[in-house]
């Protein structure tokens, strides 16, 4: 025999049945802010006796660290007037308004110990046989509210150790050029907003001839960065590292230098991918600025450009694998002569592998074209038509990786100058 829903709703051991399965704590209290009555989940989240609770004031019977610290009875403490608990119940009386779900977050003493605890509740008012009520229920979320926050900790935490590794990275870019007459250099960096291993360098090694080098570390984060790092000071050239790469300094520096190919082998050996979990690719050229050669070796990297003054352009590919994995296919290095108005282009695959909106790549087609395009520029200029041209193409949006950029203007050396450079 089914039993009719109306008496179920006049039924108060089916209301108490209710209450005592449920959950969350329940609990009512009177115009005076007094509990009245509650559910076991309720006595079980302050753990107390149902005598404990009866008829005591809202924050005595919570046990709210301000009633306890302050020996006060609820409404009586420093901290009453801004309570959002008894805030929610006066509205409740006053304008029948309800709470949903609103955070609490305060100490209270469970079992003679001050716990810090989140609250979230909801309140309603309620009128039966006269009688008026407000209906609360708490959800303990203490746990969850601590992991977020730990969480959120944790970010703060990474986002500031990324924000110090992008600024150690952009540290170690050059802020000058080497003054060289018949050399027109310029750069870009284009980061992205994750911290990312790219990082190039442009200095002298002596009177003849320049470095130029650009890296590509994979992954991003930190890690990436430290490796950036690493291998931009062993790179450095007051290292010693460029007269003999085993370290050893007995080659004489002032007429013997480390050739890219060495260089590249070297790194190989000192940065294998199993000991750092981490492989970079490399382009590594030597100008030599007096007699018009370059010399260049390249490790996995996008290919270096060598754009020549009647718009024919030459891919500087000569090299190996990327720097990491043993030197599988041994490194090879090729020499170029250059004439005057003759252009290189450095650049990493965020320049090329930069996408638009549709997912089509930017890539060296593109490049290439731009490039052949060029009327006869300074560096600067050629590096600003580039990302001109790239980011027209991706409708400006901010790229997914970094994008470092260098280009060399050479024109020949005069008589008068070397002249000059002779006395």
């Amino acid at each position: 025999m089914a039993i009719e829903v109306c008496s179920l709703k006049e039924s108060n051991d089916f209301l108490n049945l209710l209450m005592d399965n449920m959950t969350s704590a329940v609990f009512l209290v009177d115009k005076d802010i007094r509990v009245q009555q509650f559910n076991d989940s309720f006595k079980k989240l302050l753990s107390k006796s149902e005598a404990e609770l009866v008829n005591k004031l809202c924050g005595n019977a919570l046990g709210c660290s301000f009633t306890v610290d302050e020996n006060q009875l609820c409404g009586k403490t420093s901290n009453c007037g801004n309570c959002i608990l008894r805030d929610s119940l006066f509205r409740a009386f006053v304008d029948n308004a309800p709470t949903f779900k609103a955070g609490l977050h305060r100490q209270f003493y469970i079992e003679g110990q001050k716990v810090d605890k989140y609250f979230r509740f909801s309140s309603m008012y309620l009128s039966y046989r006269n009688e008026e009520m407000v209906l609360i229920v708490v959800d303990d979320v203490t746990e969850l509210e601590t992991q977020r926050l730990w969480l959120l900790e944790k970010q703060r935490r990474l986002d500031e150790d990324l924000e110090s590794a992008g600024e150690i990275q952009k540290s170690l870019l050059p802020v000058s050029f080497p003054k060289v007459h018949n050399c027109d250099f310029a750069a870009r960096f284009i980061p992205c907003d994750r911290v990312g291993g790219d990082i190039y360098n442009v200095f002298e090694l002596d009177r003849d001839r320049i470095v130029i080098y650009l890296i590509d570390v994979s992954g991003h984060g930190v890690p990436a960065a430290m490796v950036t790092v690493s291998v931009s000071q062993m790179l450095s050239p007051t290292t010693g590292y460029f007269c003999d790469p085993s370290g050893s300094h007995s080659v004489n520096c002032e007429t013997e230098l480390a050739s890219p190919k060495n260089i590249l082998e070297a790194l190989d050996l000192h940065y294998p991918f199993e000991k750092f979990d981490k492989y970079f690719t490399m382009s590594y050229v030597v100008l030599n600025h007096r007699e018009s050669t370059l010399l260049s070796c390249n490790a996995g990297h996008p290919a270096p450009l060598l754009l020549r003054s009647d718009g024919r352009i030459e891919s500087l590919d000569r090299g190996g694998t990327i720097v990491g994995i043993g030197g599988i296919i041994p490194f090879e290095q090729e020499s170029k002569t250059l004439a005057r108005g003759d252009k290189i282009i450095f650049y990493t695959d965020g320049l090329t592998e930069y996408s638009n909106s549709n997912g089509e790549l930017y890539g060296v087609e593109r490049l290439e074209k731009t490039l052949q395009n060029l009327s006869p520029s300074s560096a600067e200029d050629t590096l600003e038509a580039i990302v001109s041209s790239v980011m027209k193409f991706g409708d400006n949006e901010p790229p997914s990786d970094d994008i470092a950029l260098v280009a060399v203007n050479y024109s020949e050396p005069c008589a008068y100058a070397l002249a000059n450079e002779l006395r």
